[in-house]
């Protein structure tokens, strides 16, 4: 799953950008407001890539979706990897988000839930 986002990242961003890794304790940003009984651990993949529009957004982890057809079969992807992304992540009970800035990039934070202590 994250060879994915990373692969994703390096692919998609101009040559000599940063493609960073940040790890966090965190709390699921999903839940019901007030509510953080579980606690997790979020795993942000940040690029500085070209961006993809916000219309995009909601079909990005559908199976065969391809934001730019040409630009894709040129890079050699076959469209599912954030579609396995979701599934792998959901499996381990957690949640993925994909935040996109037209023009400056994207960040792909996981959160998966930790063990209680």
């Amino acid at each position: 799953m994250f060879q994915n986002l990373i692969d994703n990242a390096i692919k998609y961003s101009d040559e000599n950008t940063v493609v960073r890794i940040v790890t966090q304790e965190s709390h699921n940003p999903f839940s019901e407001p007030g509510k953080h009984d579980n606690r997790y651990i979020e795993i942000a993949i940040i690029d500085q890539g070209a961006g993809i529009s916000a219309e995009h957004l909601p079909r990005l982890t559908e199976r065969f979706y391809r934001v730019d057809t040409a630009r894709s079969r040129e890079m050699g992807g076959t469209e599912l990897g954030l579609a396995i992304v979701k599934h792998i992540v959901e499996r381990h009970r957690g949640q993925l988000s994909i935040g996109l800035t037209e023009g400056k990039g994207s960040t792909s934070p996981v959160y998966l839930p930790t063990p209680p202590k």
